[in-house]
């Protein structure tokens, strides 16, 4: 579904060796000592502008705390952050409120993204004036019925609350905000998984044509291989926070060289009867984060 990229393009976002320690607090009689948990371990990931690159693996893995990292949503222990070629990596106070609207994040949950209080009108107009100031009120309606046109909802929806929608208009409310400040970057975690499958097939659409439209970024995280294989161009395969292993989404799924990767593409569901009699499973479970083995992590 990408339109093909030159390879000499300068990514939009750039990481090299991430990692992200968080530290455990002992128990009540405090018999665990100081511990800490490597949610993140030397990830290194870029994309590109008009790009969407998939993040896959199971629970747990740290994906979505790498998607944080990369809209400084949280500040990484160690490793480098570019976007747009400037270091962000440790940007602070007026500096990153500077950067904020150009990055921004969809919520697995919209319901739990959005303030039941505001109505869809108040929600945009916020982030609206949080980018431009000084706007009309005629110029921020015009911008209000843009937005909702362009997420394929109906101008009376400004007038509603989020429980007046179903969970796919309230996923699109959501996507419309990151787009009122005008983002470049959007990380999409899990943006699908509440969904139902009509409005799944349609959130899907979309991110595909806002990419196309307005050569927004996306790093998509997701369970569904399927979805990640249509949509994106490149994916990163996590395993207990590493990226094991990356590549274009056709050499992925054709030829995955990794041992993870390979069983993570056999355990797909299938609609085949013949199929989902041969469903791998990985026998073993992953090793703690908390005491990572030496070597390969896998």
């Amino acid at each position: 579904m990408n339109d093909s990229l030159q390879q000499a393009e300068r990514p939009l976002v750039e990481a090299r060796e991430l990692s992200k320690v968080f530290p455990v607090h002992p128990g009540l009689r405090g018999n665990l000592g100081k511990r800490f948990l490597r949610a993140i371990d030397r990830a290194s990931i870029d994309i590109a502008p008009r790009e969407i690159v998939g993040l896959v693996g199971e629970s747990g893995c740290g994906k979505s705390t790498l998607g944080k990292l990369l809209i400084h949503l949280e500040e990484p222990t160690s490793g480098t952050i570019h976007f747009d070629g400037q270091d962000i990596t440790h940007l602070k106070g007026r500096s990153l409120r500077k950067h904020r609207p150009k990055m921004q994040i969809i919520f697995q949950d919209p319901a739990a993204s959005l303030n039941p209080r505001f109505t869809v009108r108040e929600t945009l107009t916020e982030a609206i004036r949080a980018q431009r100031r000084g706007l009309t009120r005629r110029e921020e309606n015009a911008r209000l019925v843009a937005l909702t046109a362009m997420v394929g909802l109906p101008t009376r929806a400004l007038e509603k609350l989020p429980r007046e929608f179903s969970g796919g208009e309230k996923q699109r409310v959501a996507i419309a905000r990151t787009l009122a400040v005008e983002s470049r970057f959007i990380v999409a975690d899990e943006p699908i998984s509440a969904l139902d499958m009509a409005n799944q097939a349609q959130i899907v659409n979309l991110i595909d044509s806002l990419r196309r439209m307005l050569g927004v970024s996306f790093l998509l995280i997701s369970h569904d291989l399927h979805v990640v294989r249509f949509l994106s161009r490149r994916v990163a395969v996590m395993y207990l926070g590493r990226i094991v292993e990356f590549a274009t989404t056709r050499s992925l799924f054709s030829s995955p060289h990794h041992p993870y990767t390979r069983a993570l593409m056999r355990s797909q569901l299938t609609t085949t009867p013949e199929a989902a009699k041969n469903i791998y499973v990985l026998p073993g479970d992953p090793p703690s984060p908390l005491d990572h083995p030496s070597g390969c992590h896998f």
